[in-house]
């Protein structure tokens, strides 16, 4: 194992635990809490799966990304984990950053896109 994909990986590991842990818990490390994740899907297009629907939706993304990070972290199921973060990157950016209209969170969401979606490929042809 080359140091400089470890470092790669303790860096987007990290990032994406954490992210999955903010969705849970309103507060903790910034985080919007599970209910204002179902409340920003449900105004966002997810509005006829009702409260419970978003809910739900909500936190399986979050769990999705959590356990993606920590896959990413002990190096297991990388193309999986990879292209399931830059999938997600890619509906931040329709959902939240382009619509924002905030360029530097754009740029940063799009670097992350590109990266995810560029690690997920080199791992399909390992």
């Amino acid at each position: 194992m080359k140091l400089g994909n470890l470092i790669i990986r303790i860096g987007f590991g990290l990032l994406f635990v954490w992210g999955g842990l903010e969705k849970f818990f309103e507060g903790f490390l910034g985080g919007v809490g599970l209910q204002n994740m179902a409340d920003f899907l449900k105004a966002n297009g997810l509005a006829f799966l009702g409260d419970s629907g978003t809910y739900v939706v909500g936190a399986t993304l979050a769990a999705f990304e959590l356990i993606a990070g920590i896959l990413v972290l002990v190096n297991r199921k990388l193309v999986y984990a990879y292209a399931f973060l830059a999938f997600t990157m890619l509906m931040a950016l329709v959902l939240v950053h382009i619509p924002s209209g905030n360029w530097l969170n754009i740029m940063i969401h799009i670097a992350l896109l590109t990266t995810l979606s560029g690690l997920a490929v080199n791992e399909v042809k390992r």
